[in-house]
């Protein structure tokens, strides 16, 4: 539920009209898409849910797309590796904040869908080796998942860093509509880089927080496992003498 209603709030909600005229109000768009809702998504494990939702014969050619062997699944699973994944949602975030493709999302209202289309589908494939959510589990195990998430964590702060630190406006819409409000277009982008900086990291240290601890519980369960199979092992060859 949370996941979907980050979602919402990030796409119809009053913040999607005022993000088109601040910069700051617009950053955290960004961050409810690639940042909460990707993640909480996943984390609901939502998509056969989904599939039941729908016709009998919709289900089965989509379930079918993505369950069984073919070229859908395959591209799901060469999309999700980290080394793909990881690197399309940095190139992404770093590419749409630089001046020309982000004032043509600003321009063109297709663009602007385009862009928060992106954003989201490279989270949501960003995070989907971390999570293991169905139909494919995670390629990589728990100390992979924390290093992955961590390089993935960097980039973002120091694009929120540097956006914060830069003291001329970025783009020339946000010079016009901010004054609108009342605000500086330069003390509007700096806090629009504090908001991907600092909450960007209050929420990347959350999750890798919360997979330490799935990491934990992961390892406790494999010492349970191997307790009690020594635990059998002995068992039975005390009853064989």
């Amino acid at each position: 539920m949370l996941g979907y209603t980050s979602l919402l709030a990030a796409l119809i909600s009053p913040l999607h009209a005022v993000g088109e005229d601040l910069f700051s109000v617009h950053m955290v768009q960004h961050l409810l898409l690639t940042l909460v809702a990707a993640p909480l998504l996943l984390l609901s494990n939502s998509m056969p849910v989904l599939l039941w939702a729908l016709p009998r014969r919709e289900r089965a050619v989509l379930g079918g797309l993505v369950g069984r062997p073919g070229p859908a699944r395959s591209a799901l699973k060469w999309l999700t590796r980290p080394l793909i994944a990881g690197g399309l949602f940095v190139v992404t975030q770093w590419a749409w904040h630089q001046p020309v493709p982000y004032q043509w999302a600003l321009d063109n209202v297709w663009a602007h869908y385009f862009e928060h289309i992106v954003f989201f589908g490279t989270a949501v494939l960003f995070w989907w080796p971390v999570i293991g959510a169905a139909p494919l589990g995670s390629p990589i195990g728990y100390p992979a998942r924390l290093a992955y998430t961590f390089l993935g964590w960097m980039p973002n702060t120091l694009l929120g860093a540097g956006l914060s630190m830069v003291h001329s406006p970025l783009y020339t819409q946000y010079v016009r509509t901010a004054s609108m409000y009342g605000v500086d277009p330069v003390v509007d982008q700096q806090l629009a880089g504090l908001i991907m900086w600092i909450p960007g990291d209050v929420l990347f240290g959350s999750i890798l927080m919360l997979l330490f601890v799935a990491y934990m519980r992961h390892e406790e369960r494999q010492a349970e496992r191997i307790d009690r199979e020594l635990d059998a092992q002995e068992a039975d060859a005390h009853a064989r003498w």
